[in-house]
């Protein structure tokens, strides 16, 4: 599978990841990596991990995220 950003330029970059929102398949230059805070359900309410997890996003998508 190839880069679907590097397309556009005529190139075929080997995907290492896909876009947890979009889909698409990314290369190591377009893949953005961001925390995620990780809830889980326990008993009658939520738990918060304490620890992030982490999500992969093309340019375009990490971009729309409220800051």
């Amino acid at each position: 599978m190839n880069c679907y950003d590097c397309a556009p330029d005529h190139a075929t970059t080997a995907a290492v990841a896909i876009c947890r929102n979009c889909g698409a398949a990314l290369c190591h230059q377009h893949a953005q990596s961001a925390p995620q805070t990780v809830v889980r359900v326990q008993g009658v309410g939520q738990s918060t991990l304490p620890e992030m997890a982490r999500r992969i996003m093309c340019t375009i998508c990490r971009g729309a995220q409220p800051a």
